[in-house]
């Protein structure tokens, strides 16, 4: 009997071969095609009716591991591992244009969402991290893009720029207006598993627009919708937790019952209009506000809220926030030197439904200088600024945060450059007679030098990083003991022989980190040769490296890495990759890894372009 999952995984990898033959095909013909000018006169220019361009890339990875004693420690990868990029566009008689891409993960892969033991076919599309035939599938015609599948709509800095969504979506350009929507999946449902530890989530559909005109140096405005909510019919089970009954702290007589936690559903709309004021060549001013009407239960009952500017067209409950968001930012840019300065707000109960990596409740600004000298020779970047996080106070006490930072890249010579880096965040809370107080300061400071020489028989490339890094908390109730410093230098040299095509490189670095509980030092040396043959198409190279770490007064841990690798340029739009890794770890307490552990990793990647 062959279950519907292996069915799936069994076409998803003929679909693999069969797009990688095909691009493979293409390529070639490319290879073997004469150039226009070698086909026609160059008198009697045409357009070909249809083409084919783009790339494709297939890699594969194979890792196995051991461990001593048996089972001490798991392996960090699957067994098998591969990947299927193919980015073909079709273009017809140079007007039309027909993108599609595909990728495809064997097995599947997650990273913003948990993962499924046996997606179905549906789950699979829905799943962020995977692509296949249509799903990212963006033709234009003119001034008309559409988008089937995977895509991320991007119109204003508060409305959404991060969130890919499945579903359909058009972008219209017309005279210099833009009417943009799409609509789709963002979330897919997950059945919440115990066992596995991966919570619930409702399957999210989200639905967004915007109107305005086309982006310009004069003036640039739009007005951005976004609306999202959840499907409380995509789950099964939406249990999160079962509470036990118990007693309540300081009354033995009182006993509460059991309790059922259930995920609830969600719903939300967001409103924005931005603008961007083009004042001079190179100076403009650009701004946005924005309000969003967030629910946080859609079972919760229905209330109205005065001063929601969005309930004409959403249902507020008694688990609805409405509030604000804004930002504005004066950009300057000429041709030695250029000046941003930003503002943020966003309030606490506003939520960025289509920027999920957002914190609100804050307030930031932020000035940033820039410079050019000696015909770019010298530059310099410089950042201050200042944000307080918790503006409400609901979380805690306010807190605030200062942000300084910048960078000198000054090229001495031709063949010495120098850059250094300087960062500053503190941080500290409102309280001040309290043992919760926060009061903290981390600083990063780095130089990197770089020298080449160019010498007769020989081409000499040396680059060196040297850092300090400081964490110094003053909370009085973890005192100096949450303080530690960090201090890394690295080098790295690479030599270039001219008579041989051979390259040999060497680099070490050091780290240590001084912590309350001990000093945790890493040291590391390692080099690499590599030889170029048949003009430079074949390039096999070796590379080792050994490495140990040390944490207070137990033995260090030791690392040994080596690795063997061939790049070969098959033709000019072909190439291919093979490595194989062995690293071994052997450590100096036994508990709880065991004495020792050994995995090996094959890799091989093919990509083309046609």
């Amino acid at each position: 009997m062959i279950t519907w999952g292996t069915h799936y995984a069994g076409r998803r990898s003929c679909a693999l071969w069969l797009a990688l033959i095909f691009a493979t095909a293409l390529a070639a013909a490319q290879e073997e095609r004469p150039s226009q000018t070698e086909a026609q006169d160059s008198s009697t220019p045409s357009t070909p009716w249809a083409t084919v361009s783009g790339n494709v890339s297939l890699t594969a990875d194979f890792y196995d591991y051991t461990s001593d004693p048996t089972g001490s420690q798991a392996g960090r990868r699957p067994p098998q591992l591969y990947r299927l990029v193919f980015s073909p566009t079709l273009t017809l008689g140079g007007l039309i244009s027909l993108p599609f891409n595909i990728m495809l993960t064997l097995p599947e892969t997650n990273v913003t969402t948990p993962s499924l033991d046996n997606p179905s076919f549906g789950e699979y599309m829905l799943n962020p991290a995977n692509a296949f035939g249509f799903s990212s599938f963006a033709p234009r015609i003119g001034w008309a893009q559409f988008y089937l599948g995977s895509h991320t709509p991007q119109y204003s800095a508060l409305s959404n720029s991060d969130l890919p969504l499945f579903g359909a979506g058009i972008d219209f350009q017309p005279l210099g207006m833009r009417i943009a929507a799409s609509g789709g999946v963002v979330q897919r449902a997950i059945e919440p598993d115990s066992a596995r530890g991966s919570p619930a989530t409702y399957r999210r559909d989200m639905y967004m627009g915007r109107l305005g005109t086309a982006k310009n140096d004069s003036l640039t405005f739009g007005v951005n919708v976004v609306y999202a909510r959840d499907d409380k019919n995509s789950l099964q089970n939406n249990i999160i937790s079962i509470t036990p009954s118990r007693i309540v702290d300081g009354d033995s007589t009182v006993v509460l019952p059991p309790d059922t936690v259930r995920l609830r559903a969600e719903e939300g709309m967001m409103a924005s209009i931005d603008m961007v004021f083009g004042l001079t060549k190179g100076m403009n001013i650009s701004a946005e506000g924005a309000v969003s009407s967030f629910t946080r239960d859609q079972s919760s009952a229905v209330k109205s809220i005065d001063g929601n500017p969005l309930d004409l067209v959403t249902t507020s409950r008694v688990s609805t926030r409405v509030d604000f968001a804004g930002t504005a930012s004066f950009n300057m840019k000429a041709d030695w030197w250029g000046l941003t300065v930003t503002g943020l707000y966003m309030g606490a109960g506003y939520v960025p439904i289509a920027q999920p990596y957002q914190q609100s409740d804050r307030f930031e600004w932020r000035i940033a200088p820039s410079a050019r000298f000696f015909n770019g020779d010298l530059s310099l970047n410089a950042t201050v600024g200042h944000r307080i996080n918790n503006l409400s106070g609901t979380k805690g006490e306010t807190m605030s945060q200062a942000i300084y930072g910048g960078t000198v890249n000054a090229q001495i010579t031709e063949e010495l450059s120098i850059l250094g880096r300087y960062s500053n965040f503190g941080v500290r809370n409102d309280r001040t007679q309290d043992t919760l107080r926060i009061k903290n300061i981390s600083q990063s400071f780095g130089i990197e030098p770089a020298i080449m020489i160019d010498g007769d028989a020989m081409m000499h490339t040396v680059n060196a990083s040297l850092g300090l890094d400081t964490y110094d908390d003053y909370n009085v109730v973890s005192g100096v003991e949450s303080s530690n410093d960090m201090r890394s230098a690295t080098l790295n040299y690479l030599g270039s022989l001219k008579s041989i095509p051979l390259s040999v490189g060497v680099n070490a670095s050091y780290l240590e980190n001084i912590l309350f509980t001990g000093l945790f030092i890493v040291r590391s040396v390692g080099g690499m040769i590599s030889y170029r043959i048949l003009n430079g198409d074949v390039i096999p190279s070796l590379s080792l490296t050994n490495s140990s770490s040390t944490f207070g007064a137990t033995p260090s841990d030791q690392q040994l890495f080596f690795k063997a690798a061939v790049r070969w340029r098959m033709t000019k739009t072909m190439s291919f990759n093979a490595s194989y890794g062995n690293n071994n770890y052997t450590y100096g307490n036994p508990a709880p890894r065991g004495t020792s552990f050994s995995e090996r990793l094959v890799q091989l990647a093919f990509s083309a372009s046609f």
